[in-house]
């Protein structure tokens, strides 16, 4: 019960999911400046890319438009007389024309084997392992199944006025399936397909595809265990199918389909496992190649939300005498709704515009020159803007100046001023002048705006008598020239430095030089600087300016340095 309740949950995430796509594709849409791309309606496959139901196509999605969708398919296999339904999202990512990305989550994956007893004997049509799902071992399971993640690269597109549509698929089946109740395999597939489709007179796609797909065995080193199967071998086989969508202009269109897989050996196991019931699983398992048919019918609106049904039906498989029909029919149920923005067609251009009028007779052009003063300006200043102009029929001249930046005194005067904006660069200007019978010119000259150089600060030292930490009357021009420049910019923060001779021991130094720094904090403050700006460290003996060898040298090491720390 609790499994089912997660599936429910994951039916709702991915409804959400669906519903909000539109809305996300016409927000793309509006960013797309160039105009809309020309598309068609499409659908996805049950793996997530541009396709029919089970049968791809060689389209893909346009680029950077998505498709999302939910569904659940159901396939039925002679082996167990299993009936197999998955429950999945499923995403799309068109990449510059060329490639899509996709993928499909099974949130919830439902194994029936309704064939009684659940084991037959070795070479059993229908009592032995599944190629798909060879650990089951009991009649029913139902839980999280395997993610699938591909690639599609379009090769060949009709909307590039080629033939037909033609792309390779990769898709990896990774093992996210429970393994051990038999949803999964443990191991992970591969598949490789060649598509291939053709739009025929606007009105139905065709398409066809063929490819090998790779199974994963289960690793035995996980599975040796008393009871559980070991050395599991499944067969590789060739993958195929053909399939048709119709009427392609219609909100409600048709679609046949026809899937299966030539399987190239028989399921084998080394050790037989024993199932719920007590039997023992055979060593041969022969596998009929599946054949499948579909038949459904779905409707699309011009959003691209799309809603569909249909009905996949098993041709290459028998039932077993004795068995009960209303579950072990041929017949399974498809759903599905989502979302896809289209896939590309070919749209003709516009034809080519039609030659501009020639000039009225007799009319000649004006010539014109544009100059700067200065052609260099800081940020925020200003460029006086001049122009010279000659018309060689005597008519008045109309003038505009513009650029990409900054602003005018007057755009529409010779002569203006232009003022640089907050940006540094070069800023082209132009002035154009017209003479009202269709004479036309102009030119351009270009302004580099820059940004003054930073202001750099710093202070002399600040000199002290020695052993002493008062201030020297030839100190106060030091730091009035300190105050000054802190007043003048807010941001300025300095680190007050307490220096000392190597006279003394150094930890006398060190506090006779913190005494010093602040000494000088005191002065600072007492002015009306604030001690969030102000910041004190004392150096004692340990980092000398000078030589401390000699006097004339040693006493300009008893000093306070005021250090820039944020400008």
């Amino acid at each position: 019960m609790t499994r089912r309740y997660l599936g429910l949950a994951g039916w709702a995430l991915a409804v959400l999911m669906v519903g909000t796509s539109p809305a996300f594709a016409q927000t793309a849409d509006a960013d797309d400046d160039a105009g809309e791309v020309a598309t068609r309606p499409a659908t996805t496959t049950f793996l997530g890319d541009t396709g029919l139901w089970f049968v791809p196509t060689g389209e893909i999605l346009p680029d950077r438009k998505m498709s999302v969708s939910i569904g659940r398919t159901n396939f039925d296999r002679e082996q167990g007389l299993t009936d197999i339904s998955h429950h999945a999202v499923t995403f799309g990512v068109g990449v510059r024309d060329r490639l899509e990305i996709f993928g499909s989550f099974r949130f919830n994956s439902r194994i029936n084997r309704n064939v009684r007893p659940l084991f037959g004997d070795d070479g059993s049509q229908f009592g032995g392992l599944q190629n798909d799902n060879p650990l089951m071992t009991t009649g029913w399971a139902s839980s999280v199944g395997d993610l699938l993640i591909g690639a599609k690269v379009n090769l060949t597109s009709e909307h590039r006025q080629q033939g037909a549509a033609f792309a390779i698929r990769a898709v990896a089946q990774l093992p996210t399936g429970d393994s051990d109740g038999g949803i999964g395999t443990g191991a992970p597939s591969y598949e490789l397909d060649a598509i291939v489709s053709k739009h025929v007179n606007e009105r139905i796609e065709l398409s066809g595809f063929g490819g090998f797909v790779m199974r994963g065995d289960p690793d035995p080193s996980t599975l040796c265990s008393p009871g559980s199967p070991c050395g599991v071998n499944l067969s590789n086989g060739f993958r195929w199918g053909v399939g048709a969508g119709f009427p392609t202009s219609s909100a409600v269109r048709l679609f046949t389909e026809l899937h299966g897989e030539a399987v190239f050996d028989d399921v084998t196991v080394e050790t037989p496992f024993a199932a719920e019931d007590g039997t023992l699983s055979p060593l041969l398992s022969p596998i009929r190649s599946p054949l499948d048919a579909t038949i459904g019918v779905i409707w699309q609106g011009d959003s691209g939300f799309f809603a569909g049904a249909g009905v996949n039906i098993a041709l290459n498989r028998d039932s077993k005498n004795g068995q009960d029909s209303n579950n072990a029919n041929p017949f399974g149920v498809l759903a599905r709704f989502g979302y896809h923005p289209g896939v590309r067609v070919y749209v003709p251009p516009p034809p080519p515009a039609p030659p501009a009028a020639p000039a009225a007779p007799g009319n000649q052009s004006p010539t014109v020159t544009a100059r700067c003063n200065p052609c260099t300006v800081n940020v925020g200043e200003r460029s006086e803007l001049t122009s010279q102009a000659q018309d060689p029929d005597g008519d008045a001249l109309s003038y505009r100046w513009s650029a990409g930046s900054g602003s005018f005194a007057d755009p529409t005067a010779p002569n203006t001023a232009w003022t640089a904006p907050d940006d540094e660069g070069a800023v082209p200007i132009t002035v154009a002048v017209t003479d009202g019978r269709g004479g036309e010119a102009s030119d351009t000259v270009t302004v580099e705006v820059v940004r003054p150089a930073a202001r750099e600060f710093v202070f002399e030292d600040v000199h002290f008598d020695f052993d002493r930490y008062s201030l020297r009357p030839s100190a106060v021009r030091v730091l009035d020239e300190a105050i000054a420049a802190l007043e003048e910019t807010p941001t300025l923060q300095i680190e007050i430095e307490g220096h000392t001779c190597n006279i003394g021991t150094a930890e006398y130094n060190l506090a006779l030089g913190d005494r010093r720094a602040q000494a000088v904090l005191d002065y600072l403050t007492s002015r009306g600087i604030g001690t969030g700006r102000l910041r004190t460290v004392s150096y004692g003996e340990e980092r000398p300016a000078h030589d401390n060898s000699r006097e004339e040298t040693r006493r300009l090491n008893r000093r306070a340095a005021m250090v820039v720390r944020i400008q």
